[in-house]
């Protein structure tokens, strides 16, 4: 299955997607944010153009598991790209994968974060889906 992985944010959306075997995750594309309603229109292209299945959505956590206060936005969000896509969307907690981006590879853009971070968020979610570790 052809899973799409979002990492939102006020200003950029990474995008990751993973192979059809669900075995590797790869940074796609980062979308330069305007509004909610034209991210969930390019996403949902993107989605179509790259026969996408599912949608993963990062929903960032505090240490203690409680939902940051961001977390509201994303789910709000979550609704217009459902509408949207018309595909499932599942959350993925997302806490410290753009840190985590940011400090495998420091040289890169924050667009490159963005997306780096979208991969570490599907391979999370890849790894549980399958019971691996990573």
């Amino acid at each position: 299955m052809r899973i799409l992985a979002v990492d939102f944010g006020e200003k950029r959306i990474g995008l990751a997607t993973c192979d059809a075997t669900e075995q590797i995750a790869t940074a796609r594309r980062t979308i330069l944010r305007q509004s909610d309603a034209n991210a969930a229109r390019e996403i949902a292209r993107f989605c179509a153009d790259e026969e996408i299945e599912q949608v993963v959505l990062g929903l960032p956590r505090s240490p203690e598991g409680v939902e940051s206060p961001f977390a509201k936005r994303i789910r709000s969000f979550r609704e217009k790209l459902s509408r949207a896509t018309g595909l499932p969307i599942d959350y993925q907690e997302e806490t410290l994968t753009s840190w985590q981006a940011q400090s495998e590879r420091p040289s890169r853009t924050k667009g490159d974060i963005d997306r780096e971070a979208a991969a570490i968020l599907l391979g999370d979610y890849l790894a549980e889906r399958t019971g691996r570790t990573q």
